[in-house]
């Protein structure tokens, strides 16, 4: 079992083609397999946690595979005309640039270990919520929770670029 956790972090990659075809054809299993994606990004640390079997590999896997399914399920409401152009552009920059900043900072000092911000945490619930709203909300309150998902993005951005400034910062100490 101590595999389990991985394999939960790997579903959302495996699942997310899926959901990109069910989303844009509108099937109506879309949002239940949309609802247990996204709980698997919760489910799978604390598992790992609980069964005591957290990994190296778990620790790289798990945001990784985040980021995957939000930008793939991100790219298709965006198909679909429910996401602006400014968000998902602004969505795939911050995770652009936690991704080649992160293997920046490893390569210019060694760091490995980049744990999530609360402020990324709260990111990531924030737009999986939006990503919800879009299988049913109206535009009154699409035009909300899009708002409310910039501002988080923008903030936890900012938030690992300053992480990582201080971290390089450190390094040449």
């Amino acid at each position: 079992m101590h595999w389990f956790p991985n394999l939960l972090s790997l579903s959302r990659v495996i699942l997310a083609p899926l959901i990109w075809w069910m989303i844009l054809n509108t099937h109506p299993w879309a949002w239940t397999l949309f609802f247990w994606v996204s709980w698997t990004d919760a489910l799978d640390g604390w598992l790992a946690r609980k069964m005591g079997v957290t990994s190296r590999i778990g620790a790289y896997l798990d945001p990784l595979c985040d980021k995957v399914w939000v930008i793939v399920a991100t790219l298709a409401w965006w198909q679909m005309g429910r996401i602006p152009d400014w968000l998902m552009v602004m969505i795939l920059a911050r995770d652009g640039v936690i991704l080649l900043g992160s293997a920046y900072v490893n390569r210019r000092t060694g760091q490995e270990d980049f744990a999530p911000s609360i402020w990324g945490k709260t990111s990531t619930v924030i737009q999986l919520t939006m990503l919800a709203g879009c299988f049913t909300l109206g535009e009154e309150w699409m035009v909300w929770l899009r708002s409310v998902a910039g501002l988080a993005t923008l903030v936890s951005g900012a938030d690992y670029v300053r992480r990582g400034v201080r971290i390089l910062r450190e390094a040449e100490v």
